[in-house]
Formats: C-alpha cells, structure tokens, sequence
C-alpha cells in the first residue's frame, strides 16, 4: 500500500512543471543543513524525477550547461515553466508564457524583429513571375540580459520537518515573492535601464476611458476601444485583458461569455484595464537559474534593497537587521537573467480611471 501510495504522488509531481525548479532549490536548502550535497538530496527525496537531477547539474556547472544541449535545455524548460505557472500568483507570468518566448543560451542580447500590419508585405505572383522581398523589420526589442533576484530566509528548524512540507513552504514563497514583483515591474511605465527593462506602457498614453453612467454600457464601449486599438497586431489571435482586481471582477461578472481571457493584477492602480495582443510580446530568460545558500552574515530585512550602513553625519544603519549566525537561519538567493520588451508599441493599449 505504501508502495502504491508513493507511486501515486510521485507520478502527480511529475505532471507538476513547476516542480523541478522548487525541488531544486529545496535540495540546496535541506544539502546546505545536512552538510550533503543538492544533487545527493534530490534523489534521496525524489527518485523518480529526472528533470530535477538535470537541473542541479546544470545549475551548478556552467561549463556543463554550455558544452552539453540537453542540460541546457532541460534547465530552460524547467524554467520557463515556473515562470508560467506562477500564472496563479502572477498576471505578469501567464501572459508572458502566451507571448514569444526566448531564452538566452550565453547571449548578451537578442534581437528581436517588429511586427508590422501591413496587408502588403503578401500578395499574389503569376507563374514565372519575380516574387516581391519584404524586408524583415528590426525595429523591434533588443532584449538583454537583466538580473532579476530574490532573498528569501528561512529558519533552519523548519527543514527538520517532512520534505513535502519544507517543499509547499518553499513554492509558495518563490511563487509570491517573484510573481508579485514581476507584475510591478512589468506593468510599469518606468524607463529600462542597466538593471531592468522597460515597463510595458512606458511611452504609451492612455485611451480616453467612456462617460456613459449605465456600468456595463461603459464596459462595453471601453473593452471595444481598447480591443480595437490592438487588433491590427493581434489579427485573429487572442487578446488579453489585464486589469485592477475591481475590474477583473466586473469583467468576469458582467460577461455573458468571457470572450477575451482575463488577469487580475494587485500591483495595477484601480481602475486600469490593459490590453495586449501577445504576439507583439517577447521574453526571454537565462536558463540556468542561480541558488545561492548563507547560513552566515548579516541581512536587511527590508522589501527596499539598503546598503548595511551608508557613511554621514552620522553613519546611518540600516533597520532591521538579522544575523544569519544568530538566529541559526538560513537565507535563499535566488537569480535569474530575464528580459522582455514589445515588438511594436500597437500591441498595447490601456485606460485608467474607468467607471465601471
């Protein structure tokens, strides 16, 4: 019976595509207590999964990943994958798994052509006739790599407990913590820098929202308008919506039949509604994550990242703070090179301030 048992949950965690990246670094945590190492712990704790063995080889030699393919690419699927489905945490993350998605495989950027609607770059030729050349456009992304990162603590006892448990715990918090962050940065208007890339509305003004007073008349009229604006890009594939929690719930309530998918997104201001054809959108991300373990030094306890201590008059400490050593935690470090950008500025549209 207990044969059968373990049977049955390993097979339900091997359809988990997320499972592997969690598994990886639960493995890195639980070596880092019991002085082993994560590819040791990993198949102690799951026999059965393949993927997350492969992971760990390729997360902690670069040298494998870049000589052997199919540690690259394992790494990669297990990745995006996780990305995906932090879909339940995440707007951000169930609409850049329906984009174009890349990976970077030791590239320092990617160039990524446009979209351009044009009913022109096709068209018919007779028979021995020259065919027309389009030019491809390069007007779209350059998509570089930008660190993004997370640390995590956790007590030691905690991994003292049952491995399923210590691997609920650990989903849970990388799956809030990065999904709540992508969202913030990727529905942002914030300029792209050396540490991030840009916002997806920055340099896009915001549709004129309806004045009708009757709610779903002015539903109705907005999603029209912002569908419309998107549409030469989307052509006859989905658009998404990706609105403010009011509004999500409106529009799935309100619906007679939820025609275009709908996101909910809590790092959105009330009342905005965003549109996005997901073809006119690309990603891509490093496929070899980076879990780091410290079970010493001194962290701020701080959503805003701060230096320990800042020279002045007088020096400024920075507050709170937690010794790893003192209170026997350990801290989880986690990151990824990732990177999006819009392959034209028609695949978008959003309003703010709707009255429904």
């Amino acid at each position: 019976m207990s044969t059968q048992r373990q049977t049955l949950a390993t097979d339900r965690f091997r359809r988990d595509r997320a499972a592997p990246f969690v598994r990886a670094a639960v493995a890195t945590l639980v070596a880092s207590v019991q002085n082993s190492f994560p590819g040791h712990v990993a198949k102690s704790n799951w026999p059965g999964d393949i993927d997350v063995s492969m992971l760990l080889k390729a997360a902690t030699s670069p040298a494998t990943t870049s000589s052997s393919n199919w540690a690259g690419s394992l790494a990669s699927t297990a990745v995006a994958d996780f990305i995906s489905v932090m879909g339940g945490a995440s707007a951000s993350a169930a609409l850049l798994g329906q984009g174009l998605e890349l990976t970077f495989d030791d590239a320092n950027g990617i160039a990524v052509p446009g979209v351009v609607a044009d009913a022109n770059n096709v068209g018919f030729v007779g028979e021995a006739s020259p065919i027309p050349v389009k030019a491809l456009s390069l007007d779209g992304p350059t998509l570089s790599p930008r660190k993004f990162a997370t640390i995590v603590p956790f007590t030691r006892e905690l991994f003292e407990r049952s491995t399923p448990n210590v691997e609920a715990i650990v989903r849970s918090v990388l799956t809030e913590s990065l999904g709540l962050a992508t969202d913030a940065a990727l529905f942002s208007n914030t300029a792209g820098s050396s540490l991030r890339p840009a916002g997806l509305l920055l340099g896009i003004s915001p549709l004129a929202h309806s004045t009708a007073t009757e709610p779903q008349d002015a539903m109705v009229a907005d999603i029209k308008a912002l569908v419309s604006a998107v549409a030469p890009i989307a052509g006859n594939g989905d658009v998404i919506l990706v609105a403010a929690t009011d509004q999500a719930v409106a529009l799935r309530l309100r619906q007679s039949r939820e025609a275009y998918p709908v996101l909910t997104s809590a790092a959105l201001a009330a009342g905005t509604v965003i549109a996005i054809a997901p073809n006119g959108l690309a990603s891509a991300i490093d496929p070899v994550p980076r879990f780091e373990i410290a079970s010493e030094g001194t962290l701020v306890m701080d959503d805003a990242a701060a230096q320990l201590s800042a020279v002045g008059t007088p020096n400024v400490i920075a507050a709170p703070a937690r010794s790893l050593f003192q209170t026997d935690t350990l801290a989880l470090r986690v990151i990824l090179q990732v990177s999006w950008g819009l392959r034209g500025p028609s695949a978008i549209a959003y309003m703010s301030g709707v009255a429904w």
